[in-house]
C-alpha cells in the first residue's frame, strides 16, 4: 500500500498555476492566429463572388451572341431597356432559372450587394459589368466604400471582355496598376 501511495504522489496533477499559465498562452495563441483566419475568409468569400460573376458573364455573353445572331440587340443591361429586370428577363429561364441566377448574383446573401453596371455588347471589354457594392472610382484610382459588403477588404468585379478580378486588401496590384473612369452611360471603365 505505501508503494502504491508514492507513485501516485510522484503523477500529481498540475497545480492551479500551472493551468491558468497554459489557458493564458493558448489565448494569446488564439488572439493572434484570429486576424489570419478572418482575411483568409474574406478572401475566400471574395474569390467565391468572384467565380459567381464569372457565371453570370459567361450566362449573358451566351444570351447575347443568341441574340445578336436571332437579330436581336443583345442581352447586357444597357441592350434590354436599361434595367437589371430587362436583363434577368433575357436569361431567366432560357438560361439559368430564377433560383440560379439570384444565388449568383447575391453577396453575402443579399443581392443589394451587387452593383450591375449598364453597359452594351458594343462598349469598351475593360467596361466594368458587374461587381460588389462599394467599387467606385475616379481617373486616378479605384476604391472600396466601407459600406460594401467586404468594405475595405476588397471587392470583386467581372468586365464586358470577360475579365474577372478579386480585389483583396488596399495594396493589391489592381488598385495601384489600374484605374477607373466613369463613362456617360452610367458604366466605369477599368
Amino acid at each position: 500500500m505505501k508503494h502504491l501511495k508514492n507513485i501516485t504522489s510522484r503523477f500529481a496533477a498540475f497545480t492551479l498555476i500551472e493551468l491558468l499559465v497554459v489557458i493564458s498562452i493558448i489565448a494569446i495563441l488564439a488572439s493572434l492566429a484570429l486576424p489570419a483566419v478572418t482575411g483568409a475568409l474574406a478572401k475566400g468569400q471574395i474569390t467565391q463572388t468572384t467565380s459567381n460573376y464569372r457565371q453570370l458573364y459567361v450566362l449573358t455573353q451566351s444570351a447575347s451572341l443568341d441574340s445578336q445572331t436571332a437579330g436581336g440587340a443583345g442581352a447586357f443591361p444597357g441592350d434590354v431597356s436599361n434595367s437589371v429586370s430587362g436583363w434577368s428577363n433575357a436569361l431567366v429561364p432560357n438560361y439559368c432559372s430564377a433560383t440560379t441566377f439570384g444565388n449568383l448574383g447575391s453577396v453575402k446573401g443579399q443581392a443589394t450587394n451587387t452593383t450591375t453596371w449598364y453597359v452594351k455588347s458594343s462598349d469598351d471589354p475593360a467596361t466594368i459589368f458587374l461587381s460588389t457594392a462599394g467599387i467606385s472610382g475616379t481617373s486616378s484610382n479605384l476604391t472600396f466604400a466601407a459600406t460594401g459588403p467586404y468594405g475595405a477588404k476588397g471587392g470583386a468585379l467581372v468586365t464586358i471582355g470577360g475579365s474577372a478580378i478579386s480585389l483583396t486588401g488596399t495594396n493589391s496590384p489592381q488598385l495601384t496598376n489600374g484605374s477607373i473612369v466613369a463613362s456617360t452611360n452610367g458604366s466605369a471603365v477599368f
